[in-house]
């Protein structure tokens, strides 16, 4: 091993082993024996750091020394844990060290039969290897290639120099070593394309989408471009990654109609899960505002009369002549259409013209308010009504009617104070019974609504039966119309009934579209 003069100017006093890959039975004690077989009284200590949310674990190892970490690296690297291959690594506690790509290399064409500790045997002597990792499936067996990183540039090119007879040693014909460059994820070139004909074949596709330029290629050397089968849709859906900014904008302005199929492709810029939750959680937040804000005043209360079961096309008919309806929604019972339903218009003339059409139509229709403004306006009314004392108001026509008056504080005593005897003073005084703290329900907050609605999100589109928009839109209902812990429960118990009322929602949705 050679001396390395680098950013990583803590290498030589470095102890502390990395490990990726454990399998979360894998407990500190199976760590620890595995390493001190090989290095007796050499090690430390093992922590193991465990999440749930992966299905797999990381730990650290200490060392003795420098020379022990570094002999149990390139011994135990890619050693077979529990079922698992696991990764030993080199611990970097600077970020921006760990993260920099400057000395790393991608290595292709390794030979199938080459394993993780002789790929870290062979890189080894061409400098300080901070980490070698060779790409298995989930057998454990190789894919033919694998990642290095040095301390140094220099370690990196005198690698590359010598690829040729490194190639001898693990290498098949197609061996390369390149510098490996990370894409920049601010850069947009992966496109997501869909809505196209089943028909459409993967070389139609390929052949179509590599006239605007360059599609990237993986590590393992593909094309970057997928396209699937949307079993929900029965459509064709699929992925492009460029290597230029220029030419995934060139997919994405160019003509959509007729050119994969008979019908028109959908284009855009991919987005992931993330990024899509959250751009779903934006527009419903804006739709919120817009309801409670711009159209609030155009809310309007439906009743048909009774024995009169209305429904969207009705309501449509009668009252789509008097503007843009926003929304339009009819109250169910049991599952069954009532007299009641709820409409907004766009604008304050189709309301005003609504309200003007109720008697024509025998409906009754009101601007729609809340419980909370209902009770504002009973109390106006009721303070409103007798504008002064109504003993006194008839009195004015019937001076017969005694008014009570209350006694005014005259001539009060300046002691009205008790003095309490002795006795009173000694008798036991009766002990008040502790009353039963009531429990306060739980504060519902904007973090706990928005983490149900992730929850939802994710539900009903594991379900497969609906695509994204239509999820974030059952997601929004879902929320709007059902009480946070009832919903909270269903989601928690994946109750049967939340599936029913799924379908509902979808069933209702699809009569306002039409």
């Amino acid at each position: 091993m050679t001396t390395a003069q680098s950013n990583f100017s803590d290498f030589a006093e470095n102890k502390t082993i990395f490990v990726s890959g454990l399998s979360l039975n894998v407990t500190e004690s199976v760590l620890y024996g595995t390493v001190l077989k090989e290095f007796p009284n050499q090690v430390l200590n093992v922590h193991i750091n465990k999440d749930n949310s992966h299905d797999t674990s990381i730990a650290y190892i200490n060392m003795n020394t420098h020379d022990s970490a570094a002999q149990a690296i390139s011994k135990l690297n890619g050693t077979i844990i529990e079922g698992r291959k696991v990764n030993m690594f080199w611990s970097l506690r600077d970020y921006k060290l760990r993260t920099q790509s400057e000395t790393n290399l991608y290595v292709k064409g390794i030979k199938k039969e080459i394993g993780q500790q002789k790929m870290q045997e062979v890189f080894d002597k061409y400098g300080n290897t901070l980490s070698v990792k060779l790409s298995t499936n989930e057998k454990n067996e190789s894919n033919g290639f694998g990642y290095v990183k040095y301390c140094t540039v220099d370690e990196c090119k005198k690698v590359i120099a010598a690829k040729e007879e490194i190639s001898k040693e693990i290498g098949e014909a197609s061996f390369d070593i390149v510098k490996f460059e990370k894409q920049n994820k601010s850069l947009k070139t992966n496109i997501y394309i869909g809505n196209i004909d089943a028909t459409v074949t993967e070389e139609q596709f390929l052949k179509y989408f590599e006239t605007f330029g360059p599609i990237r290629k993986d590590a393992s050397g593909k094309l970057a471009y997928k396209i699937v089968l949307d079993q929900a849709h029965q459509k064709n859906k699929g992925f492009v990654n460029y290597e230029n900014v220029e030419d995934a904008q060139k997919a994405i302005s160019s003509p959509k109609t007729g050119v994969l199929g008979s019908g028109e492709i959908l284009i855009d810029y991919y987005k992931s899960k993330e990024e899509r939750k959250k751009e779903w959680r934006n527009a419903l937040f804006e739709i919120k505002n817009n309801v409670a804000g711009r159209y609030k005043d155009f809310n309007l209360y439906i009743n048909t009369g009774k024995n009169h079961t209305t429904s969207d096309a009705e309501i449509r008919e009668k009252l789509g002549s008097c503007g843009e309806i926003y929304s339009l929604q009819v109250k169910y019972y049991n599952k069954q259409p009532t007299e009641v339903a709820y409409c907004c218009f766009k604008d304050a003339q189709g309301a005003q013209n609504a309200l003007a059409k109720a008697s024509e139509l025998g409906w009754t229709i009101n601007k729609f308010m809340t419980k909370q403004e209902k009770f504002i306006s009973q109390n106006m009314y009721a303070q409103t009504a007798y504008p002064i004392n109504f003993l006194n108001f008839f009195q004015m026509f019937n001076p017969n009617v005694i008014v009570p008056q209350h006694p005014q504080n005259q001539n009060k005593e300046k002691d009205h104070r008790k003095k309490s005897t002795r006795e009173e003073s000694r008798k036991p005084k009766p002990i008040a019974e502790k009353q039963p703290k009531v429990e306060k329900a739980p504060i519902i907050n904007e973090d706990m609504k928005n983490e149900l609605g992730d929850q939802l999100y994710d539900y009903i589109l594991s379900l497969g039966l609906y695509d994204e928009d239509l999820t974030g839109r059952i997601t929004g209902v879902l929320l709007e119309s059902i009480e946070y812990a009832d919903l909270k429960k269903k989601i928690d118990t994946k109750s049967p009934e939340l599936t029913v009322i799924i379908k509902e929602i979808v069933e209702n949705l699809k009569k306002i579209q039409n």
